[in-house]
């Protein structure tokens, strides 16, 4: 029985290994999710900054368009017989209703587009998981491996 009890590691030098890879691993989990966090929030970054740019050199080029499209409207109106004043103001009022229909329909497909990168870190989550069945297998099979008293 002595020499059962040589070979095989004491309680505490069990729980000592258990408390040493736990600290291990929580580390190792802690620098995952970091390194998850942060590779998800430079892609969401990235997508930012483009829909920003592009939305801004669109802007510019849509402006100078609507401006020619308004004098357009308002020159149709007034061959068409409608008064130059009424024609002034309806038409870049009927082009500005449109292009703030169509500038809400694309926001809200960025939003849902930004909204469907979730910032969670499922990786670690996972892992975490499986780390907690190991600890407890580990737990049972240290309380296995106890010689009787």
């Amino acid at each position: 029985m002595t020499t059962q009890t040589q070979n095989s590691p004491s309680l505490a030098g069990l729980l000592q290994e258990l408390r040493d890879e736990t600290t291990t691993l929580l580390r190792q989990e802690v620098a995952l999710a970091k390194a998850e966090l942060s590779e998800k929030t430079s892609r969401l970054s990235a997508q930012a900054v483009k829909l920003a740019i592009g939305g801004f050199v669109a802007y510019a080029g849509l402006i100078v368009l609507l401006f020619g499209l308004g004098d357009l409207l308002a020159s149709l109106f007034i061959n068409m017989g409608m008064d130059a004043d009424l024609a002034a103001w309806l038409a870049p009022f009927l082009v500005g209703l449109i292009v703030a229909g169509i500038g809400y329909l694309m926001l809200a497909k960025a939003k849902k587009a930004l909204s469907a990168d979730k910032l969670v870190p499922e990786q670690t989550i996972e892992s975490l998981r499986q780390n907690k069945a190991w600890a407890q297998t580990k737990l049972r099979h240290s309380h296995e491996q106890q010689p009787a008293i």
